[in-house]
């Protein structure tokens, strides 16, 4: 006799694109502070920051041409670190003169290159789901009970920046 799967749970996904992505830093902290603050506008039972990623380029210019001569590739794990990493890249004399006879370096932070990405693990009710807030998007997932996609959606109409 061979066990059979047996469904435990319904697990359900739903995305927003946004019309413009986040430029702004500060502005996609305060949406990730507002959702795991203590007074959380969703009244989340539970409501833990998980995994952050955030990504760019810093590009190498020739002072003489304004070709860019080389990048290195920044990925950082908290905010404070990418912001940090991004500042000792674009200051580095030493990095200027390997890459760019001296000349410039420039972050691509607002481009097509550079992802930011956010996990957050909550529970709204008896409903456990996430929530991933990238630059462009934002996604619930993990949620079988509409109302808490219904409740994150009627929050996310009251911020400009996640319509």
């Amino acid at each position: 006799m061979t066990a059979d799967f047996i469904q435990t749970a319904i697990s359900k996904s739903a995305k927003r694109i946004f019309t413009a992505e986040f430029t702004n830093a500060a502005a996609y902290d305060a949406i990730i502070a507002e959702i795991t603050g203590v007074e959380n506008p969703l009244g989340l039972a539970e409501v833990e920051l998980g995994k952050q990623t955030y990504k760019t380029y810093v590009g190498y210019f020739d002072p003489n041409t304004s070709e860019m001569t080389g990048k290195v590739q920044v990925t950082a794990y908290s905010r404070a670190e990418y912001s940090a990493a991004i500042t000792a890249l674009t200051g580095s004399a030493d990095l200027k003169a390997a890459f760019g006879n001296g000349g410039t370096a420039e972050t691509t932070e607002i481009g097509t290159e550079a992802t930011w990405n956010v996990r957050i693990s909550a529970k709204l009710g008896t409903d456990t789901f996430q929530i991933s807030l990238n630059r462009d998007s934002m996604t619930v997932s993990g949620y079988a009970d509409d109302a808490t996609v219904a409740a994150v959606d009627a929050w996310a109409d009251t911020k400009p920046a996640l319509n």
